[in-house]
């Protein structure tokens, strides 16, 4: 009797383990510590490399990284196509997000304007938006992409953890590709570091 029950637990336990172990694993974006961090102030490259390992993103440039809410991988399309209703446009009742040099996590002014753009969607539930994840232009291609996108996903994860639908909100990251401000002061560089959000038209 007493074999019989050790028998039982270790079959139910390889069962487990074999279902573990079988299990799809879910495609997510290299951790910033597998990359090369930016070396100094001044150095950098133009960045489309995870865009183009990825798949085309969303908007006129073709290139970035276009992140499905699911981690279901790239598109492999061109424009606006991952959803119906592919049109995006500015929305000015939604705040840009800003970020601290090399850095995803929120600030607490980040966290404010949070709030304010989760109270606009509540009020408006049947809007989609996509939140832009982009950089300055200090950095290798790759770590600016992979940047911009955890950048993307923090504000998406807050906006998720304040009761907006994850299915609602699309990312991308630019990387350094689309500059809100040129120049390489700190002061131009610092509007670079920035999640920007569209809406579906």
């Amino acid at each position: 009797m007493r074999t019989m029950m050790k028998l039982k637990t270790v079959v139910i336990a390889l069962t487990g383990l074999l279902l573990v172990a079988c299990s799809p694993r879910v495609n997510q974006p290299p951790p910033l510590s597998e990359l090369e961090p930016p070396t100094d102030e001044f150095s950098g490259g133009v960045g489309s490399g995870a865009g183009s390992a990825n798949g085309p993103a969303f908007g006129d440039s073709g290139t970035g990284t276009n992140i499905d809410t699911t981690w279901g991988g790239p598109t492999g399309e061109t424009g606006l196509t991952r959803r119906p209703g592919g049109d995006w446009s500015s929305n000015s009742n939604l705040e840009t997000i800003y970020f601290d040099y090399d850095k995803y996590d929120l600030t607490d002014s980040a966290r404010r304007s949070l709030l304010n753009n989760a109270e606009y969607l509540r009020s408006n539930p049947q809007t989609r938006i996509l939140v832009e994840g982009n950089c300055d232009d200090r950095g290798t291609e790759e770590y600016n992409q992979a940047l911009g996108e955890n950048r993307a996903l923090s504000v998406r994860e807050y906006l998720v953890q304040l009761g907006i639908s994850p299915s609602r909100i699309d990312v991308i990251s630019y990387g350094e590709l689309r500059p809100a401000v040129e120049g390489s002061s700190e002061s131009s560089r610092s509007q670079n570091r920035r999640a920007e959000f569209k809406v579906a038209g």
